[in-house]
């Protein structure tokens, strides 16, 4: 490999992922690890993984752009940017007219608005509560005996839903027992959790007007997530060729063009539970 490549380290709460681009901004390499219990050693793991898939060295690398819950604990970054802002840069790259991205992380949701010129103007964030999240989905899973995988293939088989109130992990666990317990058909229970976090963001959303995509490992792998966002904000919300790894290849552009993008003062963290206009959490 001769020419320059430009990497971006997404160092995300549950998976690190890293994407390696040349000058012409195409993707020459990538990979994703669980980010464990060392964002140093997930972050060398993937940009060591994403070296060999591009045929390169670290030599070759010109520019590192970090973000994520664990961007300050990434070597050899050059410069280190908020996931808001990473985020809107890779999903406009693949879709120049969003107005909103919707990213589900594992611990934290984010709602990223667009101007009409792509430039950030407002965002809300949920990080304070589990819910809403993949971790909120995964502890629910567990508690029905079965991985987030199987609860997806669930959802599916379902024709209708049942309605999942809480929004509060503890309670929504409860919540869900309850229906089960009461006769509640599974796949509609579980197709209920989907729809209960796209209700969620759709509170989030500041203005409804103009497409919506969406990011994060979630919608990566949960197809009954995409489905459910598509019902609640009744339209076809725009998917990413790999919306897992929007993050890191947002950071991977900016590094390549050097760019001073800033999140906006605006923008503000949405209320516990990720709604905008309940209460706080009680859990």
């Amino acid at each position: 490999m001769t020419k320059p490549l430009f990497a971006g380290i997404d160092a995300g709460s549950s998976a690190t992922k890293c994407v390696l681009i040349d000058g012409d901004g195409a993707f020459v390499g990538s990979s994703v690890l669980a980010s464990g219990l060392s964002y140093e050693e997930a972050a060398a793991g993937v940009l060591s993984q994403s070296l060999a898939e591009a045929n390169a060295t670290a030599d070759d690398i010109e520019a590192c752009i970090a973000t994520g819950y664990g961007r300050d604990w990434v070597p050899g970054a050059t410069r280190k940017l908020t996931e808001i802002t990473c985020h809107a840069r890779g999903a406009r790259e693949w879709y120049p007219q969003v107005r909103n991205i919707i990213d589900i992380g594992g611990q934290d949701t984010k709602v990223i608005r667009l101007d009409a010129t792509g430039q950030i103007s407002d965002y809300r964030m949920n990080a304070k509560c589990a819910a809403g999240t993949g971790t909120f989905l995964e502890s629910i899973a567990v508690k029905l005996g079965m991985t987030l995988p199987e609860l997806d293939t669930l959802a599916a088989e379902s024709e209708s839903h049942t309605v999942i109130n809480s929004y509060c992990t503890v309670f929504a666990g409860t919540e869900v027992l309850e229906c089960i317990k009461s006769g509640k058909d599974p796949a509609d229970i579980a197709r209920g959790l989907f729809r209960s976090i796209a209700s969620r963001l759709f509170e989030m959303i500041v203005s409804h007007d103009g497409p919506v995509a969406a990011t994060g490992g979630v919608v990566a792998h949960c197809g009954s997530m995409r489905a459910a966002l598509n019902e609640v904000l009744d339209d076809e919300v725009l998917l990413p060729p790999r919306p897992q790894f929007a993050g890191a290849y947002g950071a991977a552009l900016m590094a390549r063009e050097g760019s001073d993008v800033t999140v906006p003062t605006g923008g503000r963290e949405a209320p516990p539970c990720g709604s905008s206009t309940r209460g706080s959490c009680k859990c």
